[in-house]
């Protein structure tokens, strides 16, 4: 369905806002009242008022919106707005009761009418203060906003204040701004594909310039950048989640002056590689950052795991439903972690009837697929080769293809180091397969003699 996209504080690039054809705009409210701008009268000035602009004014006390003809006095709406940190509790109830149906919150003369619904608005909730998304606390929390925007599909949650595309464009929310100017004063242009690069290194990406319209040479001048990071912001709201492979050379055949904007489909061609000359190499296809064909995929999105066919992420990304990486990750540990737990009480129980359970044998399968799979999104050395080797100091390496080989192998190996069986918890197995999976790195806690405790 793609991402609404606002641009934000927009004083110092109106004009190229104007030129692009863009007019959402959201404005802080706090920045306007230190600069003294009326966002009525300043939007009626660039747009006029037959131009069908909309301007979100947010604050914690509520977010209005103007359109043409409206004032702060008399906006069209006012959307309940959530500050992080608040109780999700108050957003949940946000999300499930619309405050535009409601009549008696609608007449609440109490309020300014800056601050009061109106009756017959859109379903839309604003989420501001965000936390850093490259934090654990800021990947709990979109990740929970992310599921909320599932669970209310009715509902147009617009997060605001954001600047990378990977969490503004690649987690289904249905409304979000972004502030294009400043990367582009720095001398920076923001890839449609969520990447932030210098100018100057833009020439290797030739596919995500021409796509805009503009030329590497165009970007030198700070105003067309500007103008780049607009247009390349909207093109993210549309397509950021849409994989396919547009035109990168040639007219693509004769041009379509019938279709509406809405209508208008790019042409495509079949490859998603704008060049077939590079060949993939060892560790390649699973992490696009990390990923040799990175310059000439169609496909790649700043942070994610691949999704080319026959790629060993694309199951992860489908179950996780997102390719984010950092969100593929939490989401393996927490079902490791699940898994484990449940291991240890199926080791238990045949400890207690001594027998062996073919479940516990499948659940040991499970957790290490699933720790090969999280070993190698948090190491790309990991990923090179089909093998992953089980080293103890100077003992022997044991090789295996399938997790059920990785298991017996592990266990040999702790028992090899003085371990008896009854002593191993799935925990020690677990960081001898994930830490030991690399040579260069220094032996696990349980490897180098200390049991790790079962609590």
């Amino acid at each position: 369905m793609g991402t609404q996209v606002w641009f934000r504080n927009v004083d110092n690039y109106i004009r190229e806002l104007v030129e692009c054809g863009e007019y959402h705009i959201a404005w802080d409210r706090g920045l306007l009242v230190k600069k003294k701008i009326d966002p009525a009268k300043h939007a009626e000035l660039y747009f006029g008022k037959s131009y069908p602009y909309r301007v979100l004014v947010v604050g914690d006390q509520g977010t209005a919106e103007l359109r043409p003809g409206d004032t702060m006095e008399s906006p069209s709406a006012v959307y309940p707005t959530f500050c992080y940190g608040e109780p999700p509790a108050l957003l949940e109830e946000m999300l499930a009761q619309p405050a535009g149906q409601n009549p008696e919150w609608c007449a609440d003369k109490s309020l300014p009418p800056d601050q009061r619904p109106v009756l017959g608005q859109e379903h839309r909730v604003v989420i501001t203060e965000l936390p850093n998304a490259t934090t654990g606390p800021g990947r709990k929390f979109f990740r929970y906003v992310k599921e909320l925007q599932e669970e209310f599909p009715q509902a147009i949650i617009h997060v605001h204040g954001l600047y990378g595309y990977k969490v503004a464009f690649g987690m289904g929310f249905a409304s979000a701004d972004i502030e294009p100017r400043s990367a582009a004063q720095k001398g920076k242009v923001h890839l449609p594909s969520g990447a932030e690069v210098k100018y100057e290194r833009a020439q290797a990406n030739p596919k995500w310039i021409t796509v805009m319209g503009f030329k590497p040479v165009d970007l030198e001048v700070p105003r067309n950048r500007c103008m780049y990071n607009i247009k390349s912001a909207k093109w993210a709201g549309e397509n950021y989640d849409a994989l396919f492979n547009f035109r990168v050379r040639g007219n693509g055949g004769p041009v379509d002056h019938e279709s509406s904007d809405v209508d208008f489909k790019p042409p495509t061609t079949k490859s998603p590689f704008s060049t077939s000359g590079e060949k993939a190499r060892a560790g390649d296809k699973f992490q696009c950052n990390t990923c040799s064909l990175q310059n000439d995929c169609k496909h790649f999105r700043d942070g994610a795991v691949c999704t080319l066919p026959g790629a060993e992420p694309t199951e992860l990304a489908r179950y996780f439903k997102s390719r984010d990486s950092g969100m593929i990750i939490d989401g393996l540990g927490t079902l490791l972690a699940a898994n484990t737990r449940r291991l240890e009480s199926g080791l238990r129980e045949e400890e207690t009837f001594g027998e062996r359970d073919p479940e516990v044998t499948k659940m040991m399968g499970q957790v290490f697929e699933q720790g090969i799979k999280l070993a190698k999104l948090v190491d790309p050395a990991l990923r090179v080769g089909p093998q992953v080797q089980v080293n103890v100091g100077a003992q022997a390496q044991v090789a295996g293809a399938n997790p059920q080989q990785l298991v017996a192998a592990a266990f040999r190996a702790l028992e090899a180091q003085g371990f008896a069986r009854d002593e191993i918890t799935p925990a020690m197995v677990q960081d001898l397969l994930v830490s030991m999976s690399n040579p260069q790195k220094s032996l696990p806690e349980a490897v180098q003699g200390t049991v790790i405790s079962e609590a």
